[in-house]
Formats: C-alpha cells, structure tokens, sequence
C-alpha cells in the first residue's frame, strides 16, 4: 500500500518539474487521459496534448511551497493528495505570488501511479 510520503514526493516531483521546464517528466506522471479543473475551465487532455499546452504557455511557475497536506485512498490503487499550494510564477514577463487549493487523483496502473485528474482553486480574499 502506498503512503502520504509516496503520493506527495509524485505531486513535488510534477510541481518541479514545472518549475525546471522539464516536460519529459510531468508527462511521464500523467495518465494516458487526464482532466484538469481551474479558473480557465476543465480541460481534458492526453500526454501530448499536455506537453503542446505546456510549452506553448506564457506562465511559468517559478516555485512552490505546500501545507495542509492530505492523501486519501477510497481503494488501494487511488490517491487523493490535498494540499493548500504558495505559488510564485512569471506571466506575461511579470512575477505574481497565488495561494491555491489543489487535488490531484492519483491511480495505480501496471504498478505506476499517474495523475489523471487535478483541480485547482484559488484563495479568495
């Protein structure tokens, strides 16, 4: 059975790889379909898609930092992680600082785990 431990090093892993611009690795931790829920609407995508999305951005997040972390398994082979995320990035040549509200469905395939889903909220004040 996978721990809390295992889940968030896979959620950190995804989030630097986004800082890195290192796409080869998000795309390897993503499920052959995925869905990703935000302020821009649900997109559905598969792998190659994402990578398409996540070199054509102008947003780059350029650190993170995650608290109130939560990972539930409802079976053995699904990870919910929840987490409050502080996110620094770069949009349009200008820096920004966002609190957001994440989960990520994690499942196991073939013994791997993937993400196939994430949503993302941002803190109102």
């Amino acid at each position: 059975m996978a721990t809390q431990a295992e889940i968030m090093s896979l959620e950190r892993k995804f989030w630097q790889s986004m800082v890195d611009m290192d796409v080869d690795t998000a795309v390897s931790l993503l499920d052959d379909q995925a869905a990703a829920a935000g302020t821009r609407g649900i997109h559905h995508f598969k792998p190659d898609e994402y990578r398409a999305m996540a070199l054509s951005d102008t947003a780059r997040i350029t650190s993170f930092e995650f608290f109130d972390e939560r990972v539930i398994f409802p079976v053995p082979d699904v990870a919910i992680a929840s987490y409050k995320a502080k996110q620094s990035f770069t949009m349009d040549g200008k820096s920004h600082e966002m609190v957001v509200y994440d989960t990520t469905t994690w499942v196991r395939k073939d013994g791997r785990w993937v993400a196939s889903a994430h949503t993302e909220t941002p803190e109102q004040h």
